[in-house]
């Protein structure tokens, strides 16, 4: 087998060095280039397997560089090895054909070398894939496809995990002193309205960050009380903009109390996702849609002919087309996924799996009936929480449980510690606030028996909220200690547990999931 070739493009010579070392050892010939037009002068005369590129580069930036190879042999792998990049350079990157990002400084050289195996076993099996008979040509371009969207959530995951805990810090401050502002309802109307947009807009970029991080597989989906008249009215009134206007839609989405356990981006999807699917079923997109969203107790005679539902209080979900219709061959198998009747081009066959799999991990149940030629009824069934969760889910401040005892609060965050400070102090308690790991380390030393409780932050500069907390336990093994982070791949809640912390917080920070916490890890 001939040995494979590689070129790396990087204008730092320590690190292309490296690189270079690595790879040379690890088999390959490598060829080095160290700006962008240097790498294009030696892509033109080598030729090599696969490419390893810098964005930030002299002369030729990187995604210029990666827009001539991939013009220049769109076959050939290109990796992107940056430090400098933003979330956005690496959407573009992925768009101009790059196969995977890996952020610098690269703490393990192994990575690297992963990756390049990973993508050169990716041209070698495209390559014989090409070599398979007629019958296997769609069989292989659904996989290969699987694979460059796995490929794609990866690279961007790695970039958005990394801007979470960032994002989520500036959001707490959000969060924080706006819940503080409506609690001290120092305010008119007019204020307070203004006040409910600020802390709507944050929570929505809050959930925007966790859809990003579900999506790329970096964190699971977070659910809480909430209440989803609102989320339907809004992805209805999106669908409409999106549709043609021979498509007429009826909805009965009456506000009332109830709430569920969901997500508001998920529930956002459902309703997109079964309105799209009812779309695409309707001749010519002309037809009428109906979606109805209404509270409904479940008795024993309708749970036993609705596949997971139990007997209880739901809101049902109805979406409603009179479309094409299913065939009963494969009603069966539309929630399977990758199952699809759609031309080629018109769907991938995931749209009702995902809408099967959130309903099933809301605890909810998915009923279908359809008639060939008649159109189709989809009626998902959520359960309905109690009365105080659904309370919470409107925002109301129900039974706010408060303290007196003295707590540390650590973030090395200034603007962050003043508002774990000021949040703490307006549920009763004494608060002592550092902005250092060590300083709040020495402070809890001279008086171990002075605090009832500490919370820190995780990423810290000097020492790690976990290192901080086990060192506090050390002294004082019954202290009960809160982790919080904006967002980390290295300590999970599980893992903090298991560590002996007392709970385990996700920033942004609201007033309600603090005192909450608080309370809990004090009482236990």
């Amino acid at each position: 087998m001939p040995q494979p070739t590689l070129l790396t493009v990087e204008d730092d010579p320590i690190v292309r060095r490296a690189i270079v070392s690595y790879m040379i050892k690890k088999g390959y010939h490598v060829y080095e280039a160290e700006d962008g037009q240097d790498g294009i002068d030696v892509f033109k005369k080598k030729r090599p397997d696969i490419v390893l590129t810098d964005l930030a580069l002299p002369v030729v930036n990187g995604l210029a560089f990666l827009s001539f190879v991939k013009k220049e042999a769109p076959d050939t792998p290109v990796i992107i090895v940056s430090g400098m990049g933003t979330l956005d350079d690496a959407i573009k990157a992925l768009q101009l054909g790059a196969w995977d990002y890996i952020t610098k400084p690269i703490n393990d050289m192994a990575l690297l070398g992963h990756a390049v195996s990973r993508a050169l076993e990716r041209v070698a099996l495209e390559e014989e894939n090409k070599r398979y008979q007629h019958s296997l040509v769609e069989e292989v371009e659904k996989r290969t496809a699987e694979l460059q969207q796995s490929q794609k959530l990866e690279a961007v995951g790695t970039l958005a995990g990394g801007i979470a805990h960032d994002f989520n810090n500036i959001l707490s401050a959000i969060m924080g002193y706006t819940d503080l502002a409506i609690l001290d309802k120092k305010y008119d109307a007019d204020h307070e309205k203004k006040l409910q947009m600020i802390k709507k807009a944050s929570v929505r970029a809050r959930d925007l960050v966790q859809q990003i991080l579900t999506f790329s597989r970096r964190a699971d989906s977070i659910r809480t009380p909430i209440q989803i008249y609102p989320t339907v009215k809004e992805a209805l009134k999106l669908l409409r903009a999106s549709i043609p206007t021979t498509v007429e839609i009826k909805h009965d989405i009456a506000a009332g109390p109830e709430a569920i356990k969901a997500n508001p981006t998920e529930i956002h999807q459902i309703v997109m996702n079964l309105c799209t699917n009812s779309l695409h079923s309707m001749p010519k997109e002309t037809g009428v849609l109906e979606v109805t969203l209404t509270p409904i107790s479940v008795s024993g005679k309708l749970a036993e002919t609705v596949p997971d539902l139990e007997p209880g209080d739901f809101l049902k979900l109805t979406v409603r087309d009179n479309g094409c219709g299913i065939d009963s061959t494969v009603v069966d198998q539309i929630f399977d996924p990758f199952f699809t009747t759609k031309e080629p081009g018109q769907g991938t066959g995931m749209g009702l799996s995902v809408v099967h799999g959130i309903v099933h991990d809301c605890g909810g149940a998915i009923d279908v009936s359809s008639e060939p030629g008649k159109g189709t009824t989809f009626d998902l069934y959520f359960p309905v929480l109690e009365k105080v969760l659904a309370e919470q889910a409107r925002g109301m401040v129900v039974n706010l449980p408060k303290g007196t005892e003295t707590v540390i609060f650590v973030d090395d965050e200034p603007e962050l510690a003043g508002l774990g400070e000021k949040l703490l102090a307006y549920l009763g308690y004494k608060v002592v606030s550092f902005t250092s790991g060590g300083a709040a380390l020495e402070a809890f030393r001279s008086n171990p028996k002075g605090f009832d409780l500490v919370i820190t932050d995780q990423t810290m500069p000097e020492i790690p909220g976990s290192e901080l907390g086990k060192e506090m336990m050390k002294i004082r093994p019954d202290l009960p200690v809160i982790l919080c982070t904006g967002h980390s791949s290295i300590i999970t809640p599980e893992k903090a547990k298991q560590l002996g912390f007392r709970d385990f917080l996700m920033k942004p920070l609201s007033i309600h999931s603090l005192a909450n916490k608080v309370r809990k890890a004090l009482d236990n």
